[in-house]
């Protein structure tokens, strides 16, 4: 019966923590006035790691004129995390990438390399993915110049 109840407190303790795995994240967000809605707070009170990173991300895409502040409530929270929240945050908003990376070595001095790195890199792909779906293309033809004095159509003869 002992080991019954044990277990059972032991379980009820272990999921509570999972469900709030990152409630600093929310409280960091919310004390810095980041309008969340309760699925962006329950979808960041339960994520880890690279969840933790894909929803910070997600929430910089929704809300890019609140990038920078986003990014400093996230990192101050999760410093260990700084540069993979940095780099989600400049793809997300590749127009407040500076803000951003400013934001997050505020946030972390000691992890400031990392960050630019991770900025730098992430801007990099935002700005080759946006050059290559841009539609902007250079037209090349195959066809062979007539001015290279072979004359018109080739004869089966």
């Amino acid at each position: 019966m002992r080991l019954t109840l044990s277990t059972l407190s032991l379980a009820v303790i272990l999921a509570s923590g999972q469900a709030f795995a990152d409630q600093a994240t929310v409280d960091a967000l919310q004390t810095t006035g980041v309008m969340l809605t309760d699925v962006q707070v329950q979808t960041i009170a339960a994520a880890e790691g690279d969840a933790l990173v894909a929803a910070i991300g997600d929430l910089v895409a929704a809300n890019p004129e609140a990038a920078a502040s986003i990014v400093a409530a996230a990192v101050a929270a999760n410093p260990a995390m700084a540069a993979a929240i940095t780099a989600a945050a400049v793809s997300a908003a590749p127009a407040q990438a500076s803000a951003i990376t400013a934001a997050a070595v505020s946030a972390a001095p000691d992890q400031a390399t990392a960050i630019t790195a991770a900025a730098s890199a992430a801007s990099s792909e935002s700005t080759a993915s946006a050059a290559t779906s841009s539609g902007n293309t250079t037209a090349t033809s195959s066809a062979p110049s007539s001015s290279s004095g072979g004359g018109g159509s080739a004869s089966p003869n």
